[in-house]
Formats: structure tokens, sequence, C-alpha cells
């Protein structure tokens, strides 16, 4: 019942969030524009053992840089939650994944972070957009849902099981069975370093964002303008593309199909406002 209650509690507070930022239910977000826009500085830290940060008297939130790209999405909306519950100033130093930890506060960031994130009119408009079934998702549409809404491949699946009850327990455990490096397998036909984004017809709403390194799997006909990534493949599933250097390019696709693609330091340490900054001297690219 407890657990019950805090899910309610976390549910009305991030779609009060939401309106505040006057962001719809139905639209996925980039969380760091999302709490800037909210007045809230987003910082990234390095540091192995530091695992997330919300400072009260600044009205920050401070992110692990070197932490996957999901994982620091979901550590950004659950310091959000310890700003929007006045909870007080804290640092993170435990892996929060483990959502049965004793700390009704740190179970309430976590909830609150997953409806933030992937709200469940979220969850079926971009499904349906797909014409994907929920309660028989595959392990690609899973992650192509994950880099839509910015969460890391296990996140989603976990959402998807405890907090929205789409899928039951048994096929989160298949679908876990199933690794995002077997995706990228499945996609390029072999394995890459860094993060693989997939963008497909139906990406909206947000930029692609990477870090150098860092591939993204574009519908067939794109063209890239810009220099921070470039085209390095074609494979029957589209164009990849890898991030060369920080900075922002533009994918044109048919139609009115369009996205930026922006690209920031590999573990890039500073203010979110300044991560996808171009070099003065171009000296943070792939090649270096």
């Amino acid at each position: 019942m407890i657990r019950q209650e805090l899910a309610r509690t976390a549910l009305r507070a991030s779609i009060e969030m939401r309106r505040t930022a006057k962001i719809p239910l139905e639209d996925p977000i980039c969380v760091y524009d999302f709490a800037e826009g909210l007045g809230i500085d987003v910082r990234f830290v390095g540091g192995a053992s530091f695992a997330g940060m919300f400072a009260k008297g600044m009205d920050a939130v401070f992110v692990p840089s070197e932490r996957p790209a999901g994982r620091r999405a979901f550590t950004c909306a659950h310091e959000l939650a310890h700003w929007r519950f006045n909870h007080g100033e804290r640092v993170e130093t435990l892996d929060f994944d483990r959502d049965d930890r004793d700390i009704p506060e740190e179970i309430l960031a976590n909830l609150f972070a997953g409806y933030l994130l992937m709200p469940t009119r979220a969850l079926k408009a971009l499904s349906d957009e797909r014409g994907i079934k929920l309660r028989s998702l595959t392990a690609l549409d899973a992650y192509r849902l994950s880099c839509q809404f910015g969460v890391g491949y296990t996140t989603l699946l976990k959402h998807l099981r405890w907090s929205e009850r789409l899928i039951d327990h048994a096929h989160m455990e298949e679908l876990q069975r199933t690794t995002p490096k077997d995706i990228r397998l499945k996609l390029l036909d072999r394995d890459t370093p860094g993060h693989l984004v997939v963008a497909d017809a139906q990406w909206r709403k947000v930029a692609i964002d990477l870090e150098v390194g860092d591939h993204a799997l574009l519908p067939h006909g794109v063209v890239l303008n810009g220099i921070s990534a470039r085209c390095v493949s074609e494979s029957q599933h589209g164009i990849v593309i890898q991030a060369i250097c920080p900075g922002i390019s533009q994918a044109v696709g048919s139609g009115d199909w369009a996205s930026m693609v922006r690209v920031s330091r590999k573990q890039y340490v500073g203010r979110g406002t300044f991560r996808h900054l171009e070099d003065d001297d171009n000296e943070t690219t792939l090649d270096n």
C-alpha cells in the first residue's frame, strides 16, 4: 500500500510538472532541456563512484558523466524529483537501479522519473505510430522506444512491467535475455563502441543526442548537413552515422522528416546548456 501511494503521488507530480513546462503527455522529452526550461541548472560531473546529486540552495542537479546515456537521463529525472518534493540536498553514491530499497524518498524519486520520462499517453502514442502492440513487444521494438524516450533498454522494460503493468514478468524476462549488444549486432552486422540510437521515420519532438564516437541509425535517404556527424555506412535497416565532434548538425529525410543531431564531448563535464558547443580549435574529434 505504501508503494501504491508513492506511485500515485509520483504520477500526479510528473503530470503537473509537464503541465508547468507546457509539454504534452504524448511527447518524449530531453530531460536536460526540460529541467533547464524550469530554471534548474543541469551540470555534468566526472567520478566513477558519483551517482547524482540535487543541490537545493542552487536549484541545480548534478549528473554523472561517466554513466551510459540512458542512466544519465534517468538520474537527472530522479534528482528532479528531489527538487519537486523539496527533499533537501543529497548526494547519491549508490546505484539506485533497485526499486526495493527501504527509503520512501528514493522509491518516490525512481517512480517519478519513470512517469516523467515515459508517460502512459506517450507510450501509447509512440507505440501506435510504429504499429507496436506493447503486450507483444519485441526486443527491437523495445530498443527503438527506449531510444525515443532517452532511457536505457532495461529501464524501459522495468517501467512497462512494474509501473505500467503493460507486460507480464515472463515477457520482461524474455526480452531481457536479448541485450543491447545483440540488437546492435542485428542492426549493423557488427558491434560498435559507444551508444547506438535508432531514429526511425516516426522519430519526433526531440533531437538525436550523441557523444563523440556514438552511432545512430537513420531512415534511408537521409542527408546530413553539418560537420558534427558523418555517414559511415548503409545497411538494409537504414543509414549509419557516427558522431565526430561537438556541435549540431541536421538530418533531413524524405517528406517532412528532419531532426537535429546534437553531439557532445565523450563524458562531457560542465553545464548542460553548453554541452553541444563546438570546440574553437576542433580538438575534440573522433580522430583524437
